[in-house]
C-alpha cells in the first residue's frame, strides 16, 4: 500500500475507536502487510518542543523517529483487512539504529512492514519494521515489537508456547534519579501527538485495567536517551528498550548502568523492580 502523506495520529486514534474489528483468532497468522509513505516532513518547531521537553541536546533524538512513524503504524493497522486492533495493542520493545544524519529541512520517505509473527501466551507478538530514508538513503532503521491478545486462546501454563523466560537485569552503577510527574503523560502527548487515554489521567486509564495513568513507553525511552547522551557526550547511534512493567504516574525511578554490559541500562521503580531495560550506544 502506498500513500503520499499520512493523516494525523489523532485522526488515526479516532478511526481505531470508532471502527470495530472481530480481532485476531488464536490460530490466525498476522498478514505481512506493508505501507510506504512518499513524503514526510519534520516540523522544526515540533521537534524543538520535543527536544526541550525530554531534555535532549541531540539534533534528532532517536526516540523522535518513533513519533514520526507512529501515525504510519496506526494507519497500517487500521486497514479493514488487517485483523489486529490498535485499541489494546501493547508496545513490548523497540530497537532503533541511526544509519546516517537526517536533514530536518528535507522531506523523508517512510516504509513500515510486518516482518515477524510469534505466538505468545494468550496472544501474538509481531514486529513493525520501519525505515526512514532521505534522497534514496536509509537513515533510520527501527523494529517495534507489539503484542495483541487473541480470541480463543487456551488457558493455563500448558498453553504457554516455548519461549525464553524474561531475565531480570542486574543493576550496576547508579546514573540518575528520574522523576515522572503526574502530568507527564499529558505533557508528552502535546509534544508527540500520542493522546492514548491510558497516559492522560487515572480515570481514563482504569477502564483499560490500570490503577493510575502510565507513562508513554517511548516517552520514558526519550528521557533515558537524553540522560545517557548527556553523560556520554556523544550522539546516540543505537537504542534498544524492553518494557517490563508499566511506569505509573507520578513515579520516582532510578536509572542504573547494567552490571553485565557497560552499554546496557535498567530503570527501577521505588521498590527496586525493573520497569524497563536495554542498550544505548
Amino acid at each position: 500500500m502506498y500513500v503520499d502523506t499520512l493523516p494525523s495520529l489523532a485522526r488515526e486514534y479516532w478511526h481505531a475507536l470508532a471502527h470495530s474489528k472481530p480481532g485476531l483468532a488464536y490460530d490466525e497468522a498476522i498478514p505481512r502487510a506493508r505501507l510506504e509513505v512518499g513524503k514526510l516532513r519534520v516540523d522544526p518547531q515540533a521537534l524543538a518542543r520535543y527536544r526541550s521537553f525530554v531534555g535532549s541536546s541531540e539534533n534528532f533524538p532517536l526516540a523522535y523517529a518513533y513519533v514520526l512513524a507512529q501515525p504510519a503504524h496506526f494507519h497500517l493497522i487500521n486497514q479493514p483487512d488487517f485483523p489486529v486492533r490498535c485499541v489494546g495493542l501493547v508496545h513490548a520493545s523497540n530497537h532503533t539504529r541511526r544509519l546516517g544524519e537526517i536533514d530536518p529541512d528535507q522531506p523523508l520517505a517512510l516504509s513500515v512492514a510486518v516482518t515477524e509473527d510469534h505466538p505468545r501466551r494468550r496472544g501474538r507478538e509481531f514486529i513493525l519494521h520501519t525505515v526512514l530514508s532521505q534522497n534514496g538513503r536509509d537513515l533510520i532503521d527501527m523494529n517495534s515489537t507489539c503484542f495483541t491478545r487473541v480470541r480463543g486462546a487456551p488457558r493455563g501454563e500448558t498453553a504457554r508456547p516455548s519461549e525464553a523466560p524474561l531475565v531480570n537485569v542486574e543493576a550496576g552503577e547508579h546514573l540518575a534519579d528520574l522523576r515522572f510527574a503526574a502530568h507527564f503523560g499529558r505533557r508528552y502527548a502535546r509534544v508527540s501527538g500520542d493522546y492514548n487515554p491510558i497516559h492522560l489521567a487515572a480515570w481514563l486509564a482504569r477502564p483499560f485495567g490500570f490503577r493510575r495513568a502510565i507513562a508513554h513507553g517511548v516517552g520514558s525511552m526519550a528521557r533515558i536517551e537524553a540522560e545517557l547522551a548527556r553523560g556520554s557526550g556523544a550522539a546516540t547511534r543505537e537504542m534498544a528498550i524492553r518494557f517490563r512493567r508499566p511506569l505509573e504516574l507520578p513515579g520516582h525511578t532510578v536509572l542504573h548502568r547494567c552490571a553485565q554490559d557497560p552499554a546496557g541500562y535498567v530503570l527501577l521503580d521505588a521498590n527496586g523492580r525493573e520497569l524497563l531495560s536495554g542498550i544505548r550506544r
